[in-house]
């Protein structure tokens, strides 16, 4: 029986750029999620990829480059990973549904990680404006996707979407630091069933709030 002939195919230039690349965003969230944006030194990401701290600097520049694409590429596979999730589940019709959905995405390291980073930009000027111009882009493709789902007003939209989005970080921030077994599951129930009770009430979650006697339209 002749040996079989193993054919080795060469990665071009551009796909070992984007696994090296990959790999670093994936070692940066990882250490962010375990110790916290402030721990997150460029040498520690570096090992954690099994990558030279030069290859971060090759890629990225800096460490505020390299957290703004954390938040590109986390926010770019969550848009997969809904559509999956809204399959999977087969819920997503209803605004009360995005509280599960949210919570199971936004609730895992990545989306931990992503928080962190958030909050670490208040005092980090140089990583505020990475992200501001990101942070745009994402809302804004975000409320595409909802009103694509729930048509109505845009600013209307807008509000409902980041009740439930920063709702939902809330919550999950709070599941960190919480020690009970349980978390704040439950917690993330109540809000969902309320919202679903709103629905069932035939009130509309993204339609304009009615407006109150005696004040101008």
């Amino acid at each position: 029986m002749s040996a079989k002939r193993v054919v080795r195919v060469r990665r071009t230039q551009a796909e070992r750029t984007a696994e090296t690349r990959a790999a670093l965003v994936a070692a940066a969230i990882g250490v962010v999620h375990r110790l916290g944006y402030g721990a997150a030194t460029t040498a520690l990401i570096a090992d954690e990829a099994g990558i030279t701290r030069g290859a971060i600097l090759h890629h990225f520049g800096t460490r505020a480059e390299l957290m703004a694409e954390v938040i590109r590429s986390v926010f770019d596979q969550e848009v997969q990973d809904y559509d999956a999730l809204i399959r999977e589940l087969r819920i997503g019709r209803r605004v009360s549904d995005w509280v599960e959905l949210c919570w199971r995405i936004l609730s895992r390291p990545s989306g931990l990680a992503v928080l962190e980073i958030l909050l670490a930009s208040r005092s980090d000027p140089e990583l505020a404006a990475r992200l501001e111009p990101i942070q745009h882009e994402v809302e804004h493709n975000a409320l595409a996707g909802v009103l694509a789902r729930f048509p109505g007003g845009e600013e209307t939209a807008l509000a409902r979407m980041r009740l439930i989005v920063w709702a939902i970080r809330g919550l999950a921030l709070g599941d960190m630091l919480t020690p009970d077994a349980g978390g704040l599951a439950p917690s993330v129930a109540l809000l969902r069933s309320w919202l679903r009770a709103a629905e069932d009430a035939g009130v509309s979650l993204f339609a304009p709030p009615p407006q109150e006697p005696g004040k101008p339209t």
